[in-house]
């Protein structure tokens, strides 16, 4: 019995040595995948970038669907509502990707920065 335990005891190493060379290939083959993969967070701008731009659409062309109902008038109102609600989405993928708009309150970080403080300029800008 003792000439089979040595045996036994190859056959365990090998098994492990195989199995440490199967994860290590996996972890690998895990690193080539994620190199590939969209950086964090970028799905939820993307899915937020599709949805300003659909939701513009949408609601400028119900809007202006109504209005025409009501009006008893061709489809003008919708169609120019339509293009209004596009660029609106845009106007507002603009703003979030530029990060203006985001806080209550604009303010202009431009002159934040140059140093001018004075509350004194009250014409929006």
């Amino acid at each position: 019995m003792s000439d089979q335990e040595p045996n036994r005891g190859d056959k365990r190493l090998q098994d492990i040595d195989r199995r440490i060379a199967q994860l290590q290939g996996d972890q690998e083959q895990s690193k080539t995948h994620e190199r590939h993969a969209l950086p964090p967070g970028m799905g939820a701008i993307l899915g937020r970038v599709a949805t300003e731009l659909v939701a513009g659409v949408m609601v400028g062309t119900f809007i202006g669907w109504v209005l025409d109902r009501w009006l008893g008038t061709t489809p003008l109102f919708m169609v120019l509502l339509l293009f209004l609600g596009a660029a609106a989405g845009m106007l507002n993928v603009w703003r979030m990707v530029s990060g203006r708009g985001m806080a209550t309150g604009y303010f202009d970080e431009h002159r934040r920065d140059a140093g001018d403080d004075s509350d004194s300029d009250t014409d929006g800008r």
